[in-house]
């Protein structure tokens, strides 16, 4: 249930083929024991897969029961996919047998989503993805409440064959009518910088940077801020990011601040977008920057009222995993700036 992977700013290019059609043969078997060989799980994906195209080599994963999943923070979980093991450094799918979970009672049909879910993140390199259809159904195998629910079921087999498309192709999901969560036409702003968000990250370079987050005084602007006394060797920055993105395919995204700063000395500050999505090998699949939108080239300095500063990324794909803006002060700059209205914006295509 729980994706292991955690971006460290390296993010490439989705390879996805179309299914074949649902046929008998590819109907699962009814798995009676309670704790049956996982494996026959695995051969599933791996036929699965080979009917998408797709002939992999599963050496480097491993695949178990254990009686208990614990992490250091004392949650637990009923199935956790590692695409990267702390101990081992492999490709790892655990799944617990503690009763609470139900994995003794459950259809093979939903051990069999709950498994390939895991190979998800394992395997795929996939995170959690939440986004639902138009009819409230959950758009992928990857939402995190898999364990809690019955995608599919026997008398269900189209519906099956749609959630194994789009866990190796994101794109299978443009078939469907996905609930955006807005009308992009009226209310394009799709993120903005909120202080009641706490999950930011920031890179102080050793603490030449000063990076804070706020609302102005007698305003209900808020703002991303970064200073410097010049000392700064590298870039300073403050990024925010979002996972599975829920924009239309081929929409354009677009990345807007207003930058405000007294006098800012040097070469000053910019903005930045980057775009990941994923590659299968046959190994498993990476994680690529498929894009990388900056102003870096061309900063701003001096003094700035609400300057405009403004990244376009045409025709967004939802092959997309992640997408990372950036709030940036060059090396060697000196001074405050503030980035006011920081937000993203989509225009459906």
């Amino acid at each position: 249930m729980r994706n292991s992977f955690k971006l460290a700013l390296i993010f490439v290019v989705f390879m996805g083929f179309q299914a074949c059609d649902q046929s008998e043969e590819n109907t699962p078997d009814i798995t009676q024991e309670e704790f049956p060989d996982l494996k026959i799980f695995l051969d599933r994906f791996e036929t699965e897969a080979k009917r998408r195209g797709y002939n992999f080599n599963f050496s480097g994963l491993d695949i178990a029961y254990v009686d208990e999943i614990r992490l250091s923070d004392n949650t637990t979980y009923c199935g956790i996919g590692y695409n990267r093991n702390p101990q081992t450094g492999r490709r790892t799918v655990l799944i617990s047998k503690n009763p609470t979970c139900g994995w003794s009672s459950k259809s093979d049909l939903d051990r069999e989503s709950l498994f390939f879910h895991e190979l998800g993140h394992a395997f795929l390199n996939l995170p959690h993805d939440e986004t639902k259809m138009c009819n409230g159904r959950y758009l992928s195998m990857m939402t995190e409440v898999v364990n809690q629910i019955s995608l599919y079921k026997e008398n269900e087999p189209e519906l099956r064959e749609y959630y194994l498309d789009e866990l190796f192709d994101r794109l299978a999901a443009n078939e469907q009518c996905i609930d955006f969560g807005q009308n992009f036409a009226e209310n394009p702003v799709f993120f903005k910088n909120e202080l009641s968000d706490p999950f930011w990250s920031f890179s102080n370079d050793n603490g030449n940077y000063a990076v804070s987050r706020g609302i102005h005084p007698n305003s209900s602007t808020t703002f991303l801020g970064i200073s410097s006394t010049g000392n700064g060797q590298n870039t300073g920055y403050i990024y925010k990011q979002l996972e599975v993105p829920n924009i239309p395919e081929g929409a354009t995204v677009i990345l807007r601040t207003k930058v405000n700063a007294e006098n800012l000395e040097g070469p000053g500050v910019a903005i930045a977008m980057r775009v990941y999505d994923t590659k299968i090998g046959t190994t498993g699949a990476s994680v690529n920057e498929s894009h990388t939108l900056t102003t870096e080239p061309n900063p701003v300095n001096g003094k700035l009222e609400n300057h405009v500063l403004e990244l376009q990324l045409p025709n967004f794909t939802r092959k997309t995993i992640f997408l990372i803006p950036f709030a940036v002060m060059m090396p060697g700059t000196k001074g405050q700036a503030f980035f006011d209205d920081f937000e993203i914006l989509v225009e459906p295509k």
